[in-house]
């Protein structure tokens, strides 16, 4: 199929299955008698967007093989628009990663407390919708249960030769057959063997070993949830090792320590792979975070790494791993994530996670989606990893928003509470409304009690506020507006400004309230508060401009005085020529057991985000600085092994760059005020 006709036909399906999602009698049923009669001061509207995926079968024609009971777990068959078809039609399977959450919608609507629905965003088909409505208490739980039914889907692929998948007589082996049921069994993926892959699961800048991979003849790929492909993958990679001869080991380490192991961005698994000449294949780092498709699977053993290759290599590689596991340091340290937030990272930044997992050797310890705990735990080889890692998360955070929007009547009671409007619409518009915004800004949002509340990233959040600005509903009321962002502590004083000039700025030209409320050891919050929209908006945009963007890098700590100059004189010139904050730190280098050097970023560059392209430029003087040192240093070295009769001569060079000189403390100099 050609991903012109893939792309009609998802989009065909898509329509066919969002249809069916609004259609659906228990989506669209009325709500009980005594719901009916529940005033709207006391019933919590909610709506939430979740990352919504597809995905179609592979072309029949192009399947040799095809997992027993594979498609239990898809949808219905759909008919879809294909060029392919002497009718214009064709019959396929698509698997989505709503099935779970359709299944707790119908229950909800079933028991007639709340009404639930389901809606897949019409114009990208990249997210669906969840809208309830009911009692507060019922909807906060159904909202965590219908989180927990959350699962990513994807497919992965492994090629593999003629000679191993067919027999003589060009028909597939039936021990090849019984190991790829036993893989689809376990895993609960779906397990196709195609003649062709699919462009879009080629990886866009390929390893060598990629591109052998991509062009084999034959490709077994694994429809399913996240965890179950990871595991399917896996095991279809130690399946093809195991046909060509490989000698195979298992180890069983607890999950919390394959990241530790591996090192920061997998040095260590890497030299211990180059050394023996052996693969190494761990499980997912986020196990469980996410539901499952299929509930009923079997126990999976997330603590098991695979070491494959010749059987003296492997030999040489587990002991290379169990030297390392006896000597490994564990540092672990607890931190606090509003739960809210937690969840907004696990359903739209876990491959960010994933990504920070890696860069620091770090355990990340989430609670599962929709927990509603905010505990989490993260474990390094080193405290200083572990900071950096917190700290990480911290800023991941720093990038989520939460807004309010309040509806009053202009007017104070006695007790000096503004009073909420005495009609409000109804349940049912404004069930419509926030599904509309929630669909078309990706936030999440909640009504009651003349309240919206707002939580998204910056630019959802912002047009979310917008949409209900604009909502029919209160034409003469007054309404105030609050943002409240997260940022971390080192950067407060950052922020606000010598004596709080930049938030008095702010707060004079664009007439709104900020305020810093402490939050956490890592963070602490900044709220912005008007009485009108745009006043609130206009705030948010000048407090926007002044939030830091920074960049760090690693400099050897030999060269921070000599780049700092004489009473810092030669990196406030730096700093005024691009308007940025330097500082350094006297951060240590890590040497694993293994000889492997860590080298840790000392060195950080920050302005106003208003200014965040001054940011490589000076980066990169400051990197020539140190090369021009680097070559002073060299042309040192060399002038001592001269000859004694050269003695005499002396070298003139007129650059301003002083000598490199060692040194213990490092002292970082604010620009001076222009």
């Amino acid at each position: 199929m050609s991903t012109f006709g893939a792309a009609n036909l998802l989009k065909d399906i898509s329509n066919q299955l969002t249809h069916r999602l609004s259609t659906d009698p228990a989506s669209t049923m009325p709500l009980s008698h005594a719901s009916a009669k529940m005033d709207s001061y006391d019933t919590l509207t909610t709506s939430f967007s979740i990352p919504y995926m597809m995905l179609l079968e592979p072309e029949p024609a192009d399947v040799v093989f095809m997992s027993r009971d594979g498609f239990r777990l898809w949808n219905d068959p759909v008919s879809a628009q294909s060029s392919h078809s002497a009718d214009g039609k064709q019959t396929v399977r698509s698997l989505d990663n709503l099935g779970g959450i359709r299944r707790t919608v119908d229950a909800i609507n079933e028991d007639g407390n709340i009404k639930a629905s389901a809606v897949v965003e019409k114009r990208t088909g990249k997210s669906a919708t969840i809208t309830m409505s009911g009692p507060s208490t019922a909807i906060l739980t159904e909202r965590a249960t219908i989180l927990r039914k959350y699962y990513e889907i994807g497919i992965d692929h492994v090629g593999i030769d003629t000679f191993q998948l067919l027999d003589s007589q060009g028909k597939l082996q039936p021990n090849v057959r019984d190991q790829l049921e036993a893989v689809a069994a376990y895993t609960s993926a779906t397990i196709f063997v195609t003649k062709v892959l699919d462009p879009s699961l080629r990886p866009q800048n390929p390893s060598p070993l990629e591109l052998e991979d991509i062009w084999k003849p034959y490709h077994i790929l694994a429809y399913g949830d996240l965890d179950s492909i990871a595991f399917a993958k896996t095991r279809l990679a130690l399946l093809i090792d195991e046909m060509n001869g490989l000698f195979i080991d298992r180890m069983s380490v607890p999950l919390s320590l394959h990241p530790l192991l591996a090192g920061r961005d997998q040095v260590n698994f890497q030299k211990v792979t180059q050394d023996t000449g052996t693969k190494l294949y761990t499980p997912t780092l986020f196990p469980c975070v996410h539901s499952s498709m299929d509930e009923s699977h079997a126990r999976r053993d997330y603590d098991e790494i695979y070491i494959v290759g010749q059987e003296t290599d492997v030999d040489s590689a587990r002991e290379m791993i169990e030297n390392l596991t006896q000597k490994l340091p564990v540092f672990s340290k607890d931190f606090v994530i509003p739960f809210a937030k937690i969840d907004f990272l696990l359903l739209h930044s876990l491959d960010k996670l994933e990504e920070l997992s890696r860069q620091n050797g770090a355990f990340i310890q989430f609670p599962s989606l929709g927990a509603s705990r905010s505990l989490v735990r993260v474990q390094c080889p080193s405290h200083i990893f572990v900071e950096k890692t917190i700290r990480s998360i911290a800023k991941l955070v720093c990038d989520v928003y939460s807004a309010g929007y309040w509806i009053h009547e202009g007017r104070a009671d006695d007790k000096g509470y503004l009073i909420q409007p005495r009609n409000l619409p109804p349940v049912s518009a404004i069930r419509e409304a926030l599904e509309r915004i929630s669909s078309t800004s990706g936030a999440d949002i909640s009504f009651l009690k003349c309240t919206f509340d707002v939580i998204g990233d910056g630019e959802a959040a912002k047009s979310a506020v917008s949409q209900i600005r604009g909502l029919p509903f209160w034409p003469s009321e007054s309404h105030q507006v609050r943002f409240r962002i997260e940022l971390s502590v080192d950067q407060r004083e950052f922020i606000a400004g010598k004596k709080n000039g930049k938030i008095n700025r702010i707060m004079s030209t664009a007439h709104v309230w900020i305020k810093f409320e402490p939050f956490s050891e890592y963070n602490f919050f900044v709220d912005l508060v008007s009485p009108n929209y745009a006043a609130a908006l206009f705030g948010m945009q000048l407090l926007e401009e002044e939030l830091p963007a920074e960049i760090s890098f690693y400099i050897p700590e030999a060269y921070h005085r000599s780049i700092i100059g004489t009473g810092g004189q030669q990196i406030q010139t730096l700093m005024r020529k691009y308007n940025v904050f330097v500082k350094f730190s006297n951060a240590f280098e890590q040497v694993s057991d293994l000889g492997i050097v860590s080298r840790i970023d000392n060195v950080v560059v920050r302005c106003p985000a208003k200014n965040a392209e001054s940011l490589l430029p000076a980066k990169n003087e400051i990197h020539e600085i140190v090369q021009y040192l680097e070559s002073q240093q060299n042309n040192s070295q060399s002038q001592q092994a001269l000859p004694s009769q050269q003695h005499g001569h002396h070298h003139h060079n007129s650059h301003s760059y002083p000598a490199p000189q060692s040194t213990q403390s490092h002292t970082a100099y604010p620009p001076a005020r222009r």
